[in-house]
């Protein structure tokens, strides 16, 4: 009698947490936030450090190659009227210090 007792309370306990309300979940964003517009200015022939001020320092510089620059952007719990990136994954490759591709991998 005492187990049985002892069960519907924890279970009467435990579904309890269920009527509470979803915890509250901050908006995360991490990146570079990049418009189309920025990525218009970017032309073929461009030095890094041109290439920096249209759209500032990339998110990731890769370490095996260098000449590979990936501006990234991610979002997690954002509300419908949040203000979001454009582009979501943008890679620039150089040769010698010049932009020699730009790829918008969405």
């Amino acid at each position: 009698m005492k187990k049985t007792i002892l069960l519907l309370s924890a279970l009467f306990t435990l579904s309890a947490c269920s009527l509470l309300p979803s915890p509250y979940k901050p908006a995360v964003e991490q990146g570079n936030v990049i418009t189309t517009e920025q990525v218009d200015q970017l032309q073929t022939g461009m030095t890094e450090s041109q290439v920096t001020y249209v759209l500032g320092a990339p998110m990731v510089l890769d370490t095996f190659n260098p000449d590979e620059w990936h501006y990234l952007f991610y979002s997690l719990y954002t509300k419908e009227n949040s203000k979001l990136s454009e582009v979501k994954h943008l890679a620039l490759t150089f040769d010698n210090g010049t932009l020699q591709s730009i790829e918008n991998k969405e």
